[in-house]
C-alpha cells in the first residue's frame, strides 16, 4: 500500500481477507490508503454488531451491495451507523437483472450522497428484461421516452 500511495488513489477496497480483522484495523489506522469495507459486511445483522465492528475497524469507507448484504434496510442501518461514525459509503450492485438494478438505482438516488456509486447495466444478462437505464459517459441514466417492460409489475 506505501508503493501504490504515491498514485494518490481515492480508496482501496477490502485488501485482506474478512478474517484478518487485526490487519484491517491496522491498515485504516495507518492511513496510507483510505480503506473500504466490503466483503467484512457480509453476514452481520444485528446492529450492535455492525456498530461495534465499524468503531473497531474504522473504515474511511463502506461499500454496501444490497443483494448481499440482506436488502435495503439493512443497507439503511449500516448507512446510519456509517454516518455516526463519520464513515463515507458507496453503492456498488452485483449480478442483478435490470429489475433489481432499477431498484437498487431508485434507493440510492433517494439517499443523499453525492460520491461515485458503482452500479452496473446489467448488460451481462442475455436474456434480461428491457429497460430504460443505460450508461451514458460513466453515469447511469434513464431514458424518459423509454418505458420499462417492468415499469406495471405491482400495479393491481
Amino acid at each position: 500500500m506505501r508503493l501504490l500511495s504515491k498514485y494518490n488513489i481515492h480508496s482501496i477496497e477490502q485488501p485482506v481477507k474478512p478474517i484478518h480483522i487485526d490487519c484491517l484495523v491496522e491498515l485504516c489506522s495507518e492511513k496510507i490508503i483510505p480503506v473500504a469495507l466490503d466483503e467484512q459486511l457480509i453476514g452481520h445483522y444485528n446492529e450492535n454488531e455492525k456498530s461495534k465492528m465499524l468503531s473497531s475497524i474504522k473504515p474511511a469507507y463502506i461499500v454496501l451491495k444490497p443483494s448481499l448484504l440482506g436488502g435495503f434496510a439493512e443497507c439503511d442501518e449500516w448507512i446510519a451507523i456509517a454516518h455516526s461514525l463519520n464513515i463515507q459509503w458507496w453503492v456498488t450492485s452485483m449480478l442483478e437483472s435490470n429489475v433489481g438494478l432499477k431498484a437498487i438505482a431508485e434507493w440510492t438516488a433517494s439517499h443523499d450522497n453525492r460520491m461515485h456509486q458503482g452500479l452496473g447495466t446489467g448488460s451481462l444478462f442475455s436474456n434480461n428484461i428491457q429497460s430504460s437505464l443505460f450508461v451514458q459517459d460513466a453515469h447511469l441514466t434513464v431514458d424518459l421516452n423509454q418505458k420499462d417492460v417492468f415499469s406495471n409489475i405491482f400495479t393491481l
